[in-house]
């Protein structure tokens, strides 16, 4: 049985089918152990015949938005985002090798975190009146890419938006930050200016 300590990989061979039927029998111990050797797989080249993406920098805002969902979701996020991802079916991926399952779980995993640290990293430099005013609280998520991006463009329809590529509205987003910031610092240049 996979829970035996002797087995090196001790996953190997089972389906995830398999290791989740059998997981929730291990000892606390046993569940660290197999859980630390299953987030440390590397996500196949292919999965079941299917070619999985080298990175998600091809994908539109809105897949990205339902992988952050499926990611998110509290009853299985993996087959969720294999599902959305790679068109699987719940049965396909119950039949799938558990290192292959945990493999992509680990690169969806790590293109999220990738993908959300390039949004966080795009800052406004507010003024101080614009902070104590509470400009830092207005965070609308999704819905607020969505029609930012669909009044930047001139799009109607903001369900249109997601089928654009989130490369290209991170691109706009990024770029409408730096000219912002830049007319921010230009206007303060000519305040001193005034005031001397």
């Amino acid at each position: 049985m996979f829970w035996r300590k002797k087995r090196h990989k001790a996953s190997k061979g089972y389906t995830y089918y398999e290791f989740m039927t059998l997981f929730p029998f291990c000892s606390d111990e046993r569940k660290e152990e197999l859980l630390a050797i299953l987030q440390s797989e590397p996500c196949p080249m292919f999965i079941n015949g299917k070619k999985v993406p080298e990175d998600l920098n091809g994908v539109t805002y809105g897949l990205l938005d339902d992988l952050h969902v499926d990611a998110s979701s509290g009853l299985d996020p993996i087959s969720n985002c294999l599902q959305t991802l790679m068109g699987f079916t719940n049965a396909e991926i119950m039949m799938l090798p558990v290192e292959e399952v945990y493999g992509f779980r680990n690169f969806i995993t790590r293109e999220l975190e990738r993908i959300n640290k390039l949004f966080e990293d795009i800052k406004v430099n507010y003024s101080s009146e614009e902070i104590s005013a509470g400009v830092n609280e207005l965070n609308f998520g999704s819905f607020g890419v969505l029609d930012w991006y669909a009044k930047r463009m001139g799009i109607k329809n903001q369900n249109d938006v997601r089928d654009v590529a989130w490369v290209r509205i991170y691109t706009c987003m990024l770029n409408d930050t730096q000219m912002n910031n830049y007319e921010r610092r230009l206007n303060k240049q000519y305040t001193k200016g005034l005031k001397k």
